[in-house]
């Protein structure tokens, strides 16, 4: 049983300000007594396309690896980045659960109502959600990914962005019959309660969203299988 130790929350990306912008939001909403974040310092400052995405998710790679080698206690893993960076490639290298913000908050939309929005960041991010949603099975579920077409790094320091933000998920819930809304960024986190009333529907934050999935799992004493998909890294040599 893995009860002990703490959650890691891992931002992908290599902003310190959002990283403690997201241990900010969290205050409120999750005992963060059991929460320890981190950055990838080396990674692009925001993740916004594939390219961000391939270079974040080497080193939150590497540092699951040492966290790992250190001899971490910890629970899980929760991966803060809406793409779900590197999820697959840090399930390898641990055995404990690893959840992604954008997986776990789109599963938990399905329990809530037959139909959800993803409200995302810009637009090139689209079709990695909506690539996404297909290898998840959830294209039943996905009414509309929409772009606020707001840059991650913007989203703190615009002063208009919340209000894009809502009339544009306004927009979409009526548009597309959406039935809840899901935030399809980390660093929008912090306007969840606030979205919610004003919608008046759920909005689903995949920060809380994965870190209660990773508590539940090492709750009940699961782990990530090693058999086949998921086993460890195998050692190669190089040829000489």
């Amino acid at each position: 049983m893995m009860k002990s130790g703490m959650i890691e929350v891992i931002n992908p990306n290599g902003s310190v300000e959002m990283t403690q912008s997201l241990a900010d939001s969290l205050n409120h909403n999750a005992d963060t007594q059991s929460l320890r974040f981190h950055y990838c310092k080396d990674s692009p400052p925001s993740i916004e396309g594939f390219s961000d995405g391939t270079k974040a998710a080497y080193h939150l790679t590497e540092l699951v690896t040492q966290l790992e080698s250190d001899g971490s206690s910890a629970k899980g893993y929760v991966v803060a980045c809406f793409d779900d960076t590197g999820v697959d490639a840090a399930r390898e290298v641990s055995s404990k659960p690893v959840i992604g913000i954008g997986e776990a908050a789109m599963k938990c939309a399905t329990y809530l109502g037959n139909s959800f929005v993803v409200m995302t960041t810009l637009q090139r991010s689209v079709p990695i959600i909506k690539r996404n949603i297909a290898n998840y099975g959830l294209n039943a579920h996905c009414a509309a990914v929409i772009a606020s077409d707001i840059p991650v790094l913007s989203l703190d320091c615009d002063p208009e962005a919340y209000e894009r933000i809502l009339e544009k998920a306004q927009t979409a819930l009526s548009q597309f019959h959406g039935e809840v809304l899901i935030l399809g960024c980390a660093g929008m986190s912090h306007w969840q309660k606030k979205l919610q009333e004003e919608l008046g529907v759920p909005v689903i934050d995949g920060m809380q969203a994965a870190i209660a999935m990773v508590g539940a799992l090492s709750g009940i004493g699961l782990s990530t299988s090693k058999i086949c998909s998921y086993a460890l890294p195998e050692k190669k040599q190089l040829a000489e």
